[in-house]
């Protein structure tokens, strides 16, 4: 799986980390608005972070600290901007420095205790350290709170493709092929479960785990 490849693929399982996060805003609107400084900051993070997965390792390694810095900054001036936590985790993992990410992701847990892709992430992390049951104790975690955003949206295929591509995790490949393409029996026009049961039949989860 080269790199492309993954990157795609990382961006279907946390397509909606950013529509989480924009949730969770509207929810506390009322005692918080993301400030605009912290959003200026975070997407300076982001720049550097995308110049940093381009670049060589020695000049990577002072993008990914310089980046750092903006989400420091940002989580500082507001501490419920979930999306400055995210890509905090994502630069200390992209650094090697896994029990900081991990931390980093627990934190958000504790601000937003639904938030299935952070939970899974925990997993991802947890599974690539060598702690696998902790991983499976993950995983399974992120399968309920799935469960439950579906029971208020039925017919989300969004939703129901994450719970399949779980399934890779807490059971096995052959397993998830199977919550798919009963899904796609249930909605054969849902286009979102056609690219999922593509995305698990092309899935290499040892590769996957190594290079995450």
């Amino acid at each position: 799986m080269n790199n492309k490849a993954l990157f795609s693929i990382v961006l279907i399982i946390f397509s909606c980390c950013s529509q989480e996060n924009r949730l969770n805003q509207s929810e506390i609107n009322s005692i918080n608005i993301a400030d605009s400084i912290a959003i200026e900051l975070n997407n300076k993070a982001i720049s550097l972070m995308s110049d940093a997965s381009h670049g060589y390792d020695s000049l990577s390694s002072i993008l990914y600290d310089s980046a750092l810095v903006y989400l420091d900054q940002a989580i500082e001036i507001d501490s419920l901007y979930l999306l400055a936590y995210t890509n905090k985790s994502q630069v200390l993992r992209r650094k090697g420095e896994l029990e900081g990410a991990l931390e980093v992701l627990k934190k958000v847990e504790t601000k937003k205790q639904d938030f299935a892709e952070v939970i899974t992430a925990q997993g991802f992390i947890l599974e690539k350290m060598g702690k696998l049951e902790l991983a499976k104790l993950k995983y399974k975690e992120a399968l309920e709170v799935y469960e439950k955003r579906l029971e208020m949206n039925p017919k989300n295929d969004k939703v129901q493709s994450d719970i399949a591509f779980l399934y890779i995790f807490f059971e096995d490949k052959s397993s998830a092929l199977d919550k798919i393409l009963q899904l796609i029996i249930e909605n054969p026009t849902s286009e979102q479960l056609k690219i999922m049961e593509s995305v698990i039949k092309d899935f290499d989860k040892e590769k996957f785990i190594e290079e995450f």
